[in-house]
């Protein structure tokens, strides 16, 4: 029997957010510096406040990367799709694998490059996407392990 395998969303998709903290750390740790290319002095105020934008900046960028990675999860099982969002509060989409008649992958050019993309699954009668697993690392392996779930599945129970 196959078990359940879990998915979150891809560091490499998090990549704006991670370039945040080595720039927040750069203005944190030296905010005299864009002044010194410029060839002039910062008043002592101005550089005060850069270097706690600056750790603001980097702080933001860890939190929403740890947002992202913790809020988001996507788990494929013997039998169905679960799609869990959120934290405190919490949206949880679960979707019988027998349902699925369409899985399809998105990939920006950007996604294609760093290997993350987005899997979204149809169920039967509805022209929209019932699930759909977000900026997930290696999307086709993931549509591929969809179906081969709905393979066992079908063959478990007859089914084609």
């Amino acid at each position: 029997m196959i078990s359940k395998t879990t998915f979150r969303v891809s560091h490499r998709a998090l990549l704006g957010h991670w370039l945040l903290v080595p720039l927040g750390a750069a203005l944190h740790f030296a905010p005299h510096a864009p002044f010194t290319l410029a060839g002039s002095n910062a008043p002592e105020a101005l550089t005060n406040i850069l270097s706690w934008a600056g750790m603001g900046l980097a702080a933001w960028g860890l939190l929403n990367v740890a947002y992202q990675r913790l809020a988001h999860e996507y788990v494929i099982g013997p039998d169905r799709v679960i799609e869990r969002h959120g934290i405190i509060a919490r949206r949880v989409t679960p979707l019988f694998i027998h349902h699925i008649r369409s899985t399809e992958v998105n990939q920006t050019i950007l996604g294609r490059l760093l290997g993350y993309g987005t899997v979204e699954m149809s169920a039967a009668g509805t022209g929209t996407s019932e699930a759909r697993f977000d900026r997930v690392a290696n999307p086709l392996k993931v549509m591929a392990s969809i179906n081969s779930h709905f393979q066992s599945l079908a063959a478990g129970t007859g089914q084609e």
